[in-house]
């Protein structure tokens, strides 16, 4: 491997290993909120979690990625960080203003008037997050992924710590007349989606606490002339982002209107099991931290590594996909028994998000060529493909069908990029071996359903021999393969 390949890989550990210690903390949230929630309140989170993420995408509008790629060339990156960090801020604040002002009516207007409070703590998380995200960026390009990492870890633990507190602890106090019954009543008037979201909004003011020395150390101007350039380099990025991020959760979005009566209840078991993908989420974010700011400082620096990077991604998706679909009765324990029966969307979803982690890879032929506006038409075409058979297919399929809209979506962005990024930037990508890769696991997943060994022993030793024989295929090939990079 040379020596880029192996410092990527190496960022990619060090951003994964934070971001999976994390996320697997935060992760531990769901079975905890699926045994203090009731189903609706737990579908109205993940109802809101959904939103969040579209919106960050808006309120962000394209700037970490017009920040990597003006910073160093031909302009100041302390310039550049303090001007855009200043613009953020002032989009960000006003955003919580809105929030402050107009909370009820958004509650009225989409909730039935239910949620108003847990609806402002958005609107404040949203504005939190959204401006914290160019501090984290800038930490991405100085290459500084261990403070990058501890700072989301503290982020998540405190998050934690107060949903324990508010959900479990203060219950419990409450319960056995430990506490003021002043306090015992307050704390009843609110239910537990205000909490959860209370919860992130106390995390986020913590980040960002950690994160302000970045802003206000920095003894630079503001210098309005770099707006003009990097909105026009950034915007079309933020309709990516939007498309993207609709496509990966309109779902969410949809699934209450789409289902009615039941729709937060059946959201809450498609969120549990969507969450099971988390693993393929955790490998395809780490990487994409560590993979952008590598593809703008290695411009022009040979094809090949492009498509040796696409090379491991893919097995190592696959890896996860078997070892996931595999071994899912041994996750099923995080489920109860009334969420284990959306175990059917689990498989859809990552290859769904393996989908979306190849498209990201072949997307660095227009951000590299500056043709971002390209992502823009095909995350409008995935976000199209996604939302129509949602609406087409929920009514009948109920929530697989929101998992093979989102599978569907993914499959049409990535299959676009991959044909006009070999007209417009040629990258040698080995598609048969690709193919080959996504054939033999396809091969052992369905060895896997069609095998029925009913002692639990032999059963998942055979598990343990199909899965081992993947891994090991990888390493036949890598060792006879004569086109690798040394």
């Amino acid at each position: 491997m040379s020596l880029s390949l192996k410092k990527l890989a190496g960022e990619t550990i060090i951003y994964g290993a934070s971001t999976m210690v994390g996320r697997l903390l935060n992760w531990l949230l769901m079975p905890f909120y699926i045994r203090t929630l009731t189903t609706i309140e737990y579908g109205v989170v993940v109802n809101f979690y959904g939103v969040i993420s579209v919106l960050l995408v808006v309120l962000t509008y394209g700037l970490e990625t017009g920040f990597f790629r003006f910073s160093g060339k031909g302009y100041n990156e302390n310039v550049i960080f303090k001007t855009l960090v200043s613009l953020l801020g002032v989009t960000s604040g006003t955003f919580i203003l809105v929030g402050i002002f107009f909370y009820d009516l958004f509650s009225v207007s989409f909730y039935g008037g239910e949620h108003s409070l847990s609806i402002l703590l958005v609107f404040i998380v949203l504005g939190i997050d959204s401006f914290s995200s160019l501090p984290f960026a800038r930490l991405r390009l100085q290459n500084r992924p261990v403070k990058f990492g501890l700072i989301k870890l503290v982020n998540i633990g405190v998050n934690i710590f107060f949903n324990l507190f508010f959900l479990l602890i203060l219950p419990y106090l409450i319960k056995n007349q430990l506490v003021n019954q002043n306090i015992a009543t307050f704390y009843s008037q609110f239910n537990g989606v205000f909490f959860v979201f209370l919860s992130n909004a106390l995390s986020s003011v913590v980040t960002l606490v950690f994160l302000l020395p970045q802003v206000y150390h920095l003894k630079t101007i503001v210098d309005f002339k770099v707006i003009k350039p990097v909105l026009i380099y950034s915007l079309p990025v933020l309709f990516v982002g939007i498309t993207g991020m609709l496509t990966q959760n309109i779902d969410k979005i949809l699934l209450p209107v789409l289902l009615s009566d039941e729709g937060f209840s059946q959201l809450a078991v498609y969120g549990a099991n969507f969450k099971i993908g988390i693993l393929m989420s955790l490998f395809t974010q780490s990487f994409r931290f560590s993979f952008e700011p590598f593809f703008f400082k290695n411009k022009g620096r040979g094809k090949q590594v492009y498509a040796e990077v696409m090379n491991y991604f893919i097995f190592f998706g696959l890896v996860i996909f078997l070892g996931v679909t595999l071994f899912i009765d041994v996750i099923n324990v995080v489920l109860t028994s009334e969420y284990i029966q959306g175990n059917s969307i689990i498989p859809i979803v990552l290859i769904s998000l393996l989908f979306y982690g190849i498209y990201f890879n072949l997307s660095l032929w227009y951000k590299l060529t500056d043709r971002t506006w390209v992502g823009t038409i095909f995350g409008t075409v995935g976000a199209v493909i996604t939302i129509g058979l949602n609406i087409f297919l929920v009514p009948s399929m109920g929530i697989v069908g929101s998992a093979v809209a989102l599978s569907c979506g993914y499959f049409v962005m990535m299959i676009l990029s991959g044909y006009f990024g070999k007209r417009y930037y040629p990258v040698p990508y080995r598609i048969k071996l690709y193919l080959f890769y996504f054939l033999m696991a396809g091969l052992i997943f369905w060895t896997d359903t069609v095998v029925i060994i009913h002692d639990d022993f032999f059963s998942y030793l055979f598990k343990a021999v199909i899965f081992a024989l993947f891994i090991g295929s990888f390493f036949v090939i890598r060792r006879y393969d004569k086109s690798k990079i040394d």
